[in-house]
């Protein structure tokens, strides 16, 4: 799995307001849903993305730099390794 990273797209002359789901191994245009507020939106795109992949999970997501990242928190168990400096010395 990886994360996904969607993005707003204002309309133009030519194509209407969407949003972009990415990831690294593809992506996924979606026209804005103005049923939804944009945090939905952006979380429709990120959800079908991931479906596209067949990967599942609970994915969880925020806003950084006007675009919104999401990450897959199940199925990950953490792993930090902690080396206490005064054992080292």
């Amino acid at each position: 799995m990886q994360a996904i990273r969607t993005r707003y797209h204002s309309a133009t002359n030519t194509r209407g307001a969407r949003i972009t789901a990415t990831c690294e191994a593809g992506s996924l245009t979606l026209p804005r849903d103005y049923s939804l507020n944009i945090d939905q939106d952006y979380a429709r795109a990120a959800q079908r993305l991931a479906e596209r992949m067949g990967w599942s999970g609970v994915y969880r997501g925020g806003e950084f730099g006007g675009d919104y990242y999401w990450v897959c928190e199940s199925g990950w168990t953490p792993t930090i390794e902690v080396t206490n400096a005064q054992e080292a010395a």
